[in-house]
């Protein structure tokens, strides 16, 4: 029942209903209010329905006699329909009378024609100017040598002919005093229910039954802030006629107004509801579009301004602002042929000076849109510019060096990418291939044929082979990303220098080499790991055995050189070492690069991260077939 309750009052018949409900409640409380305010004014709270229409009776014929005595003082002795005046002064001499007041005087209030005439005495002062003619009655306006007369006036009106109130004002007055005790209840239930049925129709506005989406009607196509003026224009007119109606029709018209006004008020509020709902209400204004079509007028002409050339663009806005001066000296006319020689001189020179900088700066375009264009190799001609512009060109010059170099880098990157890539694939698809070959021969011979420990040998040697190369790669990883753990202490380099050559000793004379050793005697101590540093000996001095041209000799020095303990490697390559430095301490990256010998080129890589690590230098130097490697760690004494 509920969810049909809003459906039908998101209907056309609905909302009309919420709209008469508002009005009817509206109304009803701006009578309750109207009525309160009268109730309050008139004192309907202390005074009985008879005293009010006595009081309004007595104080409408008072004014009445008052008006009716200063026409009967200047005149005298004429009749006053429906009234009879004496006027006389504090010594009891008549000053003035109607034709007919004695014979009033003598009936009133009784049976016949002044049956309903009653008595009013009040005072007043007559002004008379120095001739003795009569003024006014007002003697707070005489003037030096004005007279003013204290008089008593008695008056015999008559009662039921002099009153304001027709048999309709009586009902009005009647329905005020006699609901003057419940309006306050109905006034404020009928703003509570104005309100909730105000609510109810700013939620259903903009929806239609059995769908959710906002939508706007006929009037939401003209633009809101159209809408409030038209609004305050048709308020303005209505008060104005309003206004200028005659007697009563000022308080229909007044009614009217309101009327017309709460309506349109409520049509505003529903369609600001709506465009809010559908977020269009600014972007739905008059304003805002004529300010959008002043943007766009303005970007165009500052679009076109700025499609033309640099040097005539400036030319155009000197002469522009040259042409503007002109004018303006021309209208203030204060020594015009003064001011004309000195702006002459002026622009004679300012105007090479701004063309100078325009050509300066033209320079400058040409060479950031070239660098913006992905022109890298062109430079910036620092000829003619002088101060913060051929600063400016010289920074955009080394601007497209550093892009230069970035761009190389970025090459170098991607061809060692593409080569460690291929080299990885190389490393592990040789033992692998060999395990599946060894592997699927195993599995097709007769197990006591004597071959199968032929075979079951290289599957081991090549499984070895393949597992150090996974451990290696990921002690490689770890290393190059600092994930090794380093436990620093003090430690001799002495120590290391010997302990490898007795270690070395035998594979070395295999190898056909000679190592020569050459170290201080007394001891040289650095912070490092011992386990990491055993590692990085290991592996410089197992390339030394693998790559090292047999019959030559192998150096292996320690050296304290300001203050930094340098350990030395040297030794003749086997092989032409045809590769830079930096490309040999590429993880996968071998100097026989026909990978024909046994190794995976971790070794260099590995060296150099966990050397870094600990805190050291790690360098390689090429020279011919020598090849050296040199380990820096500070001195600690």
């Amino acid at each position: 029942m509920e969810k049909k309750s809003k459906q039908f009052l998101r209907t056309i018949p609905g909302k009309f209903l919420l709209f008469l409900i508002i009005n009817i409640l509206g109304m009803t409380a701006f009578g309750c209010v109207c009525a309160s305010a009268v109730c309050i004014q008139e004192d309907f709270y202390d005074i009985t329905e008879e005293e009010y229409y006595q009081t309004k009776d007595d104080s409408f014929i008072y004014y009445n006699a008052i008006a009716e005595t200063e026409n009967l003082v200047g005149i005298n002795n004429y009749h006053v329909e429906n009234m009879s005046i004496e006027v006389k002064d504090e010594d009891g001499k008549l000053i003035a009378s109607t034709r007919d007041y004695k014979d009033v005087s003598v009936a009133a209030g009784k049976s016949g024609e002044f049956a309903n005439y009653k008595l009013y005495t009040f005072d007043m002062n007559l002004v008379y100017g120095e001739d003795g003619e009569y003024k006014h009655s007002h003697d707070s306006y005489s003037e030096p040598g004005d007279v003013v007369v204290k008089a008593t006036v008695n008056v015999y009106a008559n009662t039921e002919a002099l009153t304001q109130f027709s048999a309709f004002d009586r009902q009005i007055v009647h329905l005020v005093i006699s609901s003057r005790y419940i309006i306050y209840p109905i006034g404020i239930l009928s703003v509570i229910a104005a309100i909730a049925a105000f609510v109810a129709l700013m939620c259903v506005t903009g929806k239609k039954p059995g769908s959710e989406e906002i939508a706007l009607g006929p009037v939401g196509r003209i633009p809101f802030d159209l809408l409030v003026a038209g609004f305050i224009f048709v308020s303005y007119v209505g008060v104005f006629i309003a206004g200028s109606a005659p007697g009563r029709f000022e308080i229909i018209f007044g009614i009217l107004l309101i009327f017309l006004v709460m309506n349109m008020m409520l049509g505003l509020c529903v369609t600001f509801a709506a465009r809010v709902k559908l977020r269009t209400l600014i972007k739905g204004l008059l304003i805002y579009k004529i300010i959008m079509l002043i943007g766009k007028f303005f970007k165009l002409i500052i679009k076109g301004i700025l499609s033309i050339p640099l040097i005539w663009r400036t030319v155009l806005i000197f002469g522009g602002i040259s042409f503007f001066e002109i004018i303006v000296m021309a209208a203030s006319g204060f020594e015009s042929d003064v001011i004309s020689i000195g702006w002459f001189f002026e622009k004679l020179l300012l105007g090479p000076a701004i063309l100078y900088i325009a050509l300066m700066l033209r320079k400058l375009k040409i060479a950031g849109d070239k660098l913006a264009a992905g022109d890298i190799t062109y430079r910036a001609s620092t000829k003619g510019l002088w101060g913060d512009f051929k600063k400016h060109a010289v920074n955009l010059n080394a601007v497209s060096d550093s892009v230069t170099i970035a761009v190389e880098e970025r090459l170098k990157s991607e061809r060692m990418k593409t080569e460690l890539i291929t080299n990885v694939s190389h490393d592990i698809k040789t033992p692998l291939t060999s395990i599946i070959n060894y592997a699927s021969l195993m599995g097709t011979t007769d197990p006591s044929d004597p071959k199968m420990s032929e075979y079951s040998e290289v599957v081991v040697r090549q499984s070895e082979k393949l597992k150090r190369l996974i451990e290696d790669l990921v002690e490689a990883s770890k290393a190059s990303t600092g994930n090794l753990e380093i436990v620093p202490a003090p430690l001799d380099c002495c120590t290391f220098v010997s302990q490898t050559a007795g270690e070395y000793k035998e594979k070395i004379e295999n190898a056909g080499l000679t190592l020569v050793t050459n170290a201080p005697e007394e001891p040289v101590m650095i912070m490092a790991d011992g386990r990491r540093m055993m590692r990085i000996y290991d592996n410089l001095m197992n390339n030394i055995c693998k790559y090292s041209q047999p019959g030559t000799r192998v150096y292996l020095t320690l050296e304290v050189i300001n203050g930094v303990a340098v350990t030395t490697f040297k030794n003749t390559s086997s092989a032409e070492l045809n590769i830079s430095a930096d490309e040999l301490v590429e993880r996968f990256v071998r100097g026989d690069q026909s990978r024909n010998t046994e190794g995976n080129g971790l070794g260099l890589s590995i060296a150099k991260s966990m050397t870094e690590l600990q805190g050291g230098k790690f360098n390689i130097d090429i020279d011919g077939d020598l090849f050296k490697v040199t380990l820096s760690f500070p001195f600690t004494v």
